[in-house]
């Protein structure tokens, strides 16, 4: 299996009984996307970053690729067992615009509780 492209396994949809996750375009993330460890005012700079985020230049630009892209979208409908996050899709897409209209802030590290460093 390893020896495989990753398109042998992946399609443009998840499989049948949701075992191989798949979306159109689907692709690993670079690595420069990896967030996963990063505290709230570290992720808040990350997605603001072009170098970080996909060459998106604007916060409309993140907030566009958030709301269409299949990549993004596929984690409401990840398939089989996977869990979905916490928030609807839209709740998210108007989180961000709320962020956006107050000037997409960050927080600043220093004066977050502890567990958001």
């Amino acid at each position: 299996m390893a020896a495989m492209p990753c398109r042998a396994c992946h399609r443009d949809r998840n499989s049948a009984a949701g075992a191989v996750p798949g979306a159109a375009g689907w692709r690993l993330a670079p690595p420069s996307t990896n967030w996963r460890h990063l505290g709230a005012a570290e992720l808040c700079a990350a997605i603001k970053d072009p170098a970080r985020n996909g060459k998106r230049f604007t916060v409309a630009a993140v907030i566009e690729h958030m709301k269409t892209a299949p990549l993004v979208l596929w984690a409401w409908t990840p398939g089989g067992e996977r869990a979905t996050p916490e928030l609807s899709h839209d709740e998210f897409v108007r989180a961000l615009e709320r962020w956006a209209a107050a000037g997409a802030p960050c927080p600043r590290r220093d004066v977050l509780p502890a567990p958001w460093r």
